[in-house]
């Protein structure tokens, strides 16, 4: 079977419930995120208690669950993910197998751990939805304030929407992901300043968006990981002239951290280190500055209309004859660009979600390097019932906290804590 190169689109029927119908409410549980986490973790609770179904609610700024996710890995032109076909949003471990089989889709799992086509995935993820839809748990809900008042009863937490609608709730799971936290090196704020409309964050650009300027001048794509290598990728088969460029020599990589950080072993001499910031040191060694997996890197090499410059630092980005770019570097200029995507990934800081920063400064929550200090049940000290799960729980869970494993890794800390409130 030929894979369709754009994301299958999540197709949940039902339509969000609207921010007043949570106005004035008390919900035992409450999760802010309805990415792969929230809803990963929110599926396993109903599962586990399903009278948990009237006590629990998933906000998000969103109209729909995982949106933005699927944005991304079609923006990208992603056509497998990364996980093994373990690692998906239920906790049926052969979940996505069993449906691929089901439907006579069995190629669609790539060797050699059966990584999911983003089609397969999606459309799996849409099946898993329709288990919340039932529930009607999911609301988009822009959370613009979040606060705790220690002395208010059984709901001390306060959630105020963008549209100043608000609702109580006894225990908040923070499950954000990295989007408010883009990562643009120093080196290019004033030219992405110069030239806003041609330097871009990966995040804002689409291989697809590309096709409709009238002329095609090359594209530069900064970053050494799998983020740069699939855009690269997917631009070159779109016709476009590609230079990837990197600081380092570029790593190939199954997996994005040694999958021995899934086992029990590391994971306990990891929460045996007392000092957070060599377990944040740990994980920098773990998940370094990023890799490409063999496939991406094969098709790289083997691609003509992409140059690879590692181990290259770009010195200037001036504007040249018809609004081109001229990128001069340590390897030589490169001329006649039209785009420069920056696809040098996110840098996780707690302060830089507006809806926390008066709680984070009031409770003096404690961070290393943007990360705060969760106790071992996720918990956010000093705030008690305020509870992390994704990239916000790495000096807790470790280097694989962030990624679709880290889900049920969470989970397991959480389990208990969340049924004590219901």
């Amino acid at each position: 079977m030929k894979i369709n190169q754009q994301s299958a689109r999540i197709a949940v029927s039902h339509q969000p419930t609207a921010d007043s119908h949570l106005a004035h409410r008390n919900i035992p549980i409450t999760i802010i995120g309805g990415g792969i986490h929230g809803v990963s973790i929110a599926i396993r609770l109903l599962r586990d208690m399903p009278t948990a179904v009237k006590q629990l609610a998933i906000v998000d700024r969103h109209p729909q669950p995982l949106v933005q996710w699927q944005r991304k890995t079609e923006h990208q032109g992603m056509r497998f993910l990364r996980s093994p076909a373990v690692h998906h949003i239920t906790p049926d471990a052969l979940g996505i197998v069993e449906y691929a089989e089901r439907h006579d889709r069995t190629d669609e799992l790539a060797p050699p751990y059966s990584q999911p086509s983003t089609r397969l995935f999606w459309d799996f993820c849409n099946d898993a939805l329709a288990e919340l839809e039932g529930h009607r748990v999911y609301y988009q809900f822009d959370v613009a304030k979040l606060r705790w008042d220690k002395g208010a009863g059984r709901f001390p937490f306060r959630l105020i929407s963008t549209n100043n609608e608000g609702f109580r709730s006894r225990c908040v799971l923070l499950a954000i992901g990295t989007d408010d936290c883009t990562y643009v090196p120093p080196e290019f704020v004033q030219w992405q300043c110069r030239y806003p409309d041609k330097i871009l964050h990966a995040s804002q650009f689409t291989v697809n968006s590309e096709d409709k300027r009238e002329s095609k001048g090359k594209i530069v794509i900064v970053g050494g990981g799998l983020t740069a290598g699939t855009l690269a990728g997917s631009l070159s088969e779109h016709g476009h002239n590609v230079v990837l460029i990197a600081r380092q020599q570029l790593k190939t990589e199954q997996f994005d951290f040694p999958p021995v950080w899934l086992g029990p072993k590391a994971l306990a001499e990891f929460a045996s280190e007392t000092d957070f910031r060599r377990r944040y040191e740990t994980i920098q060694q773990n998940r370094g500055e990023g890799s490409i997996t063999p496939d991406i890197m094969e098709r790289l090499l083997d691609t003509p209309n992409i140059d690879i410059y590692p181990e290259t630092c770009i010195c200037d980005i001036v504007e040249a004859a018809a609004q081109r770019l001229r990128v001069e570097t340590t390897r030589g200029v490169i001329a006649d660009v039209s785009r420069v995507i920056l696809a040098t990934g996110y840098r996780f800081d707690l302060r830089r979600y507006g809806f926390l920063r008066e709680l984070i400064t009031q409770h003096q929550v404690p961070l290393v390097c943007g990360f705060p200090r969760l106790d071992d049940d996720l918990q956010l000290h000093p705030i008690k019932n305020l509870f992390g799960s994704g990239t916000i729980a790495q000096l807790q869970i470790g280097p694989a906290s962030g990624n679709i494993a880290g889900a049920n890794l969470a989970y397991e800390r959480l389990r208990e804590k969340f049924i004590s409130h219901l």
